[in-house]
């Protein structure tokens, strides 16, 4: 008998702190942690170590084989997908866009969210994570590389990060973690979508029947000679966004009509699920990319999308912004 004790999706654990970085490099200490939590996830989520490899396979040297091989670098990525909640949505937010402006002495406190444009170096933080009884490591370095989120009828909105690293991580027990505790879930029965042209929007409640919203950062690993086998930082390229949304047609429309008027509109998802579990999405000036007439069931619905593309910033306001309320003081503190 070859028999093994096989471990468990559902034994994984991802532990976070609302805490940035103080220096590249250099992952956050334990206490950050210990006042952190544990976050739920699907249990799918992956965990990426890459190494670059230098070989002699393509020289010329006697064979066609290789016959040397060498390390040059490293490379990580962290993805993990979940139940939106309202302490993760924050903190979701916060490294996604890099700027939170935080306003109430206690809670609730109000995070007002917004792309840093003024730096390329991205905001990074440190994840702990436990993929087996015998692995337990502390990535280092992740920088938010693109989120999506999707509000559904019924259910909890879903979230599916991606952040990648400088290649650098620490084996080894974070010590006292906290255990699981009980967050408040940010629903899709709660979200309430407003549309329409700029200044008019109006409750789409009832006809809105999903959204899908997409982030990209275009992060990447910045390595330079001299850097050794890591990257230097994590570096933001051109920032993404776009949104997919539902709407059942009605008798009279108020939807075709503003992709054919090339109307300059205004959308928000409101979702109010208690006082200290809040989140908005805004995008103040958009116009319609696609305006899809399908059917779900024997609904006719439209499908409205646009992105960064044709979603303005007018009198330099930005093109979206992110709102979260919840019991976290502060994100993205050292």
């Amino acid at each position: 008998m070859a028999a093994f004790e096989s471990q468990k999706k559902s034994a994984r654990q991802i532990f976070l702190a609302p805490n940035r970085q103080a220096a590249y490099g250099t992952a956050l200490a334990n206490a950050k942690f210990v006042a952190g939590w544990q976050q739920r996830f699907d249990g799918s989520g992956s965990l990426e170590m890459m190494p670059t490899k230098r070989t002699d396979k393509n020289m010329s040297k006697g064979t066609e084989f290789a016959t040397s091989q060498q390390t040059t670098g490293w490379d990580t990525k962290l993805g993990f997908k979940g139940d939106l909640d309202a302490r993760v949505a924050g903190w979701l937010m916060a490294f996604l866009m890099c700027k939170d402006t935080v306003t109430g002495s206690s809670a609730p406190y109000t995070h007002s969210l917004a792309f840093d444009e003024s730096t390329t170096q991205a905001v990074a933080t440190s994840v702990y994570v436990v993929d087996t009884a015998a692995i337990e490591r502390t990535i280092v370095d992740l920088a938010m590389s693109d989120l999506t989120l999707t509000i559904p009828a019924r259910g909890p909105v879903t979230f599916d990060a991606n952040l990648i690293g400088t290649g650098i991580w620490t084996n080894g027990v974070q010590a006292g973690v906290p255990a699981l505790d009980q967050p408040t879930y940010l629903l899709g029965s709660d979200c309430v979508l407003q549309l329409g042209p700029v200044g008019s929007l109006a409750s789409f409640v009832g006809r809105h029947m999903s959204s899908t919203i997409k982030f990209s950062t275009g992060v990447v690993n910045h390595t330079a000679p001299g850097g050794g086998l890591y990257g230097l930082f994590p570096r933001t390229g051109l920032r993404k966004f776009s949104f997919q949304t539902t709407i059942a047609a009605k008798d009279t429309d108020d939807i075709s009509t503003l992709l054919e008027a090339d109307t300059n509109c205004g959308i928000t998802w409101t979702i109010n699920s208690g006082a200290q579990a809040q989140l908005v999405i805004s995008i103040p000036s958009t116009h319609l990319k696609a305006n899809k007439l399908g059917a779900d069931g024997n609904m006719v619905v439209w499908q409205i999308e646009s992105d960064e593309t044709l979603s303005l910033s007018v009198s330099g306001a930005a093109p979206i912004t992110a709102q979260v309320i919840n019991a976290i003081a502060t994100y993205l503190g050292t």
